[in-house]
C-alpha cells in the first residue's frame, strides 16, 4: 500500500478555504481539510483542493445558518394528510354527545356531523 504525503500547495489551498469560514469553525475545518489530503495521489489532491475552494462560501453559509456548533438542533416534523384521506378513503368511527352524533376519521381527524333530529338518520315513526 502506497502512502502519499500532502502537497504543501494543496495544504495552503485547504487553509485558504477554511479562512472564509466563521472564526469558531476555522481551525477545526482547516485540520479536517488537510487530513483529507493525506493518502491521495497528487492529481486527486489538486482536484480536492480546488473543490474545497469552490465550495467554501456555501459551507460558510450553511454554518452561519446552523448557529453555534455546540448547540443542540431541534427538528419539527409536520406531516400532511395521509394518502388514503387525500383520496377520500377515510376510516370513519362514530362519536356522539347529547345532541350531536358525528363521524371522525381515525387517520386525519376530519369530522362529518349528523344531527340526531334529522329524519334521514333517526327514521320516521309515522305511518304513511
Amino acid at each position: 500500500m502506497t502512502t502519499h504525503r500532502a502537497n504543501p500547495w494543496c495544504c495552503r489551498a485547504a487553509e485558504a478555504a477554511a479562512h472564509v469560514l466563521p472564526p469558531e469553525n476555522r481551525e477545526r475545518y482547516a485540520l479536517e481539510f488537510i487530513a483529507e489530503l493525506y493518502d491521495m495521489p497528487l492529481s486527486q489532491q489538486i482536484h480536492h483542493s480546488a473543490q474545497l475552494l469552490a465550495h467554501a462560501w456555501a459551507l460558510r453559509t450553511a454554518l452561519a445558518q446552523a448557529g453555534h456548533p455546540h448547540k443542540e438542533q431541534t427538528m419539527t416534523l409536520t406531516t400532511g394528510r395521509p394518502l388514503a384521506c387525500r383520496l377520500g378513503r377515510h376510516r370513519w368511527h362514530w362519536v356522539s354527545n347529547e345532541d350531536t352524533r358525528f363521524q371522525c376519521c381515525l387517520f386525519c381527524g376530519q369530522e362529518k356531523t349528523v344531527q340526531l333530529w334529522d329524519s334521514r338518520y333517526t327514521g320516521s315513526m309515522g305511518g304513511g
